[in-house]
């Protein structure tokens, strides 16, 4: 009985905020700027109250913004990295991956062109922080037909296949000291190994 009155409470309040919320009813801005116009040459109303702009997903994002540097996908461990870009809007020798400083850098660039606005040039610069587990000499990159870019690196695994393995035994010239003694055992110095 007393989770439905609590429910009811709760049901009252939220009709009540809607309630007050319609009644007071959004404020509106207009934007008269050239680049804020709508497709049939009226300025765009913006309402500035009550406003929530929607999560960030990869299925919600502007698809006006293709072909620029778009993530499309994304995986990052100490292991291993892999991204996906969207970048058709650059021809292959616009692109450039590089690494330095444990960052995977991608550059994609293009001089100026016009198009139907004016001049148009683009310059787009993504770093990506790699794990210190992930070497730079496993970087790889690949781009499609359609400009999909996709980096990836992988940290080498070592071979575990039950067989032992063999160390090599490195000759050198001089005789190598070391005073290591093992802890709470004597060590017979008068004499050496004899065999």
């Amino acid at each position: 009985m007393s989770s439905t009155s609590a429910y009811n409470r709760t049901s009252s309040y939220n009709r009540t905020y809607e309630k007050r919320i319609i009644e007071q009813g959004p404020k509106i801005t207009d934007i008269n700027s050239p680049l804020h116009m709508s497709s049939i040459g009226s300025p765009l109303h913006v309402s500035t109250s009550s406003y929530q702009s929607p999560p960030v997903t990869l299925t919600s994002m502007n698809t006006s913004a293709a072909g620029t540097g778009l993530i499309t996908s994304y995986q990052q461990n100490d292991e291993s990295f892999y991204v996906q870009m969207d970048l058709s809007q650059f021809k292959p020798e616009d692109l450039k991956v590089s690494v330095a400083n444990s960052y995977i850098i991608v550059e994609a660039r293009h001089g100026e062109r016009s198009d139907e606005f004016g001049l148009v040039e683009r310059l787009l610069i993504r770093k990506f922080l790699i794990s210190s587990n992930v070497p730079a000499d496993t970087v790889t990159s690949n781009l499609t037909a359609d400009g999909h870019l996709s980096v990836t690196a992988t940290a080498p695994r070592l071979k575990d296949d039950g067989m032992a393995k063999t160390i090599p035994i490195k000759m050198v010239s001089s005789a190598i000291k070391t005073e290591i003694k093992p802890p709470n055992s004597t060590v017979n110095e008068q004499s050496p190994i004899q065999g």
